[in-house]
């Protein structure tokens, strides 16, 4: 195998890339791709039936009875949330298709919505959702290369997003996290338990978000950090054992890095449509972190909070001296204001910065134990929250991944031949393989664009004035004119000049005429 060593100030070119993903060994093609998917499905089935069997032990009776009596209005509203919150999904994937072709539709963009959507579900830590887009866009007719850069720009906007919400949700209400929270018990048997903190947990998912958008855009930017971390970094990973292939991550960071200065610069070139795509984003996640208030008010799960055998959960008042002189209710934090609201879109961001770092198909069955722990006093009790958390695991969840299986399996542009690329690798290759085609796109567009400016503020500088103006520095503008006809004049005959005799010609012809040779 070719290694090439960076010097301090140098960084690989994407020919180089080229060159050393072709020297590198060839993986084995992996067979049977049907076998992992069917070892996914059959994972997410297992994990779903235990959280459901955890969900029920407790109180099987309650739960179901908090179920039966669910508000089939809000629960209509739920599932219009979460279609509501794919479609401007599509939305995001139609706007970045235009950009490219007129020839892109809107329900072409909701297909690959829900193609991504259930490949993603059934993926560790969602990693076929992108591959499977870029092969759908392709054969809806976007060409692969920019396909892959619609993706890379959606992925980008999306953690930009991402982190806003987690930055603001710790912000806000880091405090009742702590006290409403605390701890993530799982029990090991024989009675020990074994406590995660829930702060230091969601802190880590905010910031492998923090990390991934901070670190490209350093790497990008700053020589001195690029270098450090693919010498130092990767090497100081791979000494304490948790790499297994140094090169192999060096090869797939450099080719992230230019593959998102590309596509920044390329946002970064149409701000309208960037902070568009930011709005989009933020509302599907607000949508989609609402889900448990609307599931409470359906429940009816507000008010005060009850113990299992339907009691009222009570606390001691002391007076200043500590000695307890009464009781008193305690309400659930959940209620019908907007402040619960936003209390629920701020758990609902704990929740998902907590099951981000686990990389399991659908995060199946953390998620219902995290969800669990984490609105565990948002409603009246523990009945209505495992009610709670059924209701929305089976909206968000379930029903998705069955609706957009079936979108999968029976839509014509679904790529059903490439189910065995699906995999984080695969879309990494697909940016090295088309980073040349992108990047001459690229800086087609930045250059046409450049010019269009121009010549749109030279033409505004210039209105209203009678004769020319000057529009940005040196440009001029002329006013245009119309043009007059004019009477043809009549062809004047061409003068042929008189040729002078040669005199070396004469003399020949006279020595022919004489007889001479």
């Amino acid at each position: 195998m070719v290694t090439k060593t960076l010097d301090n100030d140098e960084m690989m070119s994407v020919d180089e890339l080229s060159t050393l993903k072709e020297d590198a060994p060839k993986e084995k093609k992996k067979k049977h791709p049907a076998l992992k998917f069917f070892l996914y499905f059959l994972f997410i089935i297992i994990a779903t039936a235990l959280a459901l069997f955890l969900s029920l032990y407790q109180d099987f009776n309650g739960v179901i009875t908090s179920l039966s009596k669910v508000d089939y209005r809000y629960f209509l509203l739920i599932l219009g949330l979460v279609l509501f919150s794919y479609m401007v999904e599509a939305f995001v994937f139609f706007v970045f298709s235009r950009l490219y072709t007129r020839k892109y539709y809107y329900h072409q963009g909701l297909a690959t919505t829900a193609v991504g959507a259930f490949y993603g579900a059934i993926t560790p830590s969602a990693s076929g959702g992108q591959v499977m887009r870029v092969y759908t866009m392709k054969k809806q007719g976007i060409e692969t290369s920019n396909a892959a850069s619609i993706m890379i720009m959606a992925f980008i906007v999306y953690e930009f997003a991402l982190t806003t919400m987690g930055a603001v949700s710790l912000f806000f209400s880091a405090g009742e996290l702590i006290s409403s929270v605390g701890t993530f018990n799982i029990p090991l048997g024989s009675g020990r338990v074994f406590k995660i903190p829930a702060i230091p947990l969601t802190i880590i998912g905010l910031s492998v978000n923090v990390i991934v958008i901070l670190g490209l855009f350093l790497m990008s930017y700053s020589h001195k950090f690029h270098n450090f971390i693919m010498h130092h970094g990767i090497d100081l990973v791979a000494k304490l054992k948790l790499l297994k292939n140094p090169e192999k991550t060096r090869e797939t960071l450099r080719i992230q890095v230019e593959n998102f200065k590309l596509e920044l610069r390329r946002l970064l070139s149409n701000i309208p449509v960037m902070i568009l795509i930011y709005i989009c984003y933020l509302i599907i996640l607000i949508t989609r972190y609402s889900i448990p208030f609307f599931a409470g008010i359906a429940l009816d799960g507000f008010g005060y909070c009850l113990n299992i055998d339907g009691t009222l959960v009570t606390k001691n008042i002391v007076d200043a001296s500590g000695n307890i002189i009464g009781v008193t209710p305690v309400m659930s934090t959940g209620s019908y204001n907007i402040q619960s609201f936003w209390r629920a879109v701020f758990l609902g961001s704990y929740h998902s910065m907590a099951v981000s770092i686990i990389p399991i198909p659908g995060a199946a069955g953390i998620a219902e134990y995290f969800f669990n722990t984490i609105f565990q006093n948002y409603y009246v009790s523990k009945q209505i929250t495992s009610a709670a958390q059924i209701l929305w695991r089976f909206s968000t969840y379930h029903l998705v991944l069955l609706v957009c299986g079936i979108v999968a399996a029976t839509y014509r542009s679904s790529p059903k031949g490439e189910i065995h690329h699906v995999d984080r690798h695969t879309f990494v290759t697909m940016q090295l393989e088309t980073y040349e085609l992108r990047k001459a796109s690229a800086d087609t567009m930045f250059e046409t664009a450049s010019l269009s400016r121009k010549e749109i503020q030279a033409r505004l500088a210039g209105f209203g004035k009678k004769n020319r103006t000057v529009g940005n520095d040196d440009i001029e503008v002329e006013k245009e004119e119309p043009i007059k006809e004019k009477k043809a004049k009549p062809i004047k005959p061409l003068k042929t000049p008189k040729q002078k005799p040669q005199v070396e010609e004469k003399e020949a012809w006279d020595s022919i005429n004489a007889g001479e040779d």
